[in-house]
């Protein structure tokens, strides 16, 4: 009598996980969407704001410049998302110019720790993406 209801109990653990899971893709693909718009329009406010603490510390520093201003000349295709995959604090956004984005889980929700990002030739443990934007 007690397996209907762990049968019951499992489905409903694993229903959860998967709305977390589904949750963590829309903000991911949130941020990242906001993220390009953001460029497309010149908006380096809202771009910096997508972007992990450390790769916005990495972009002032290579480029000497405010994140706002630093942000809008980093040149990326872009494009409309193509698929989104979620490793737990770790995601990775496939946009429809070839180029993929990295993001991390971070207190403030997911952010992007790496832009621009197209794949080398070789083995992908050896050089898996050059970033135009990384921390």
């Amino acid at each position: 009598m007690r397996a209907p209801w762990l049968v019951v109990a499992l489905a409903v653990a694993l229903l959860a996980g998967g709305c977390g899971r589904d949750a963590d893709r829309a903000e991911v693909r949130t941020v990242t969407d906001r993220f390009y718009a953001a460029l497309d329009g010149g908006d380096g406010e809202t771009a910096c704001a997508q972007l992990s603490t450390d790769t916005r510390t990495e972009l002032e520093s290579q480029e000497q410049k405010a994140c706002p201003e630093a942000v809008t000349s980093v040149e990326v295709e872009g494009g409309s998302l193509t698929r989104v995959q979620v490793y737990v604090t770790n995601a990775k956004a496939d946009l429809e110019s070839g180029e993929a984005a990295f993001l991390s889980k971070t207190p403030e929700g997911w952010r992007l720790s790496a832009v621009g990002c197209t794949p080398q030739e070789g083995k992908p443990a050896d050089i898996p993406y050059d970033c135009k934007l990384e921390a």
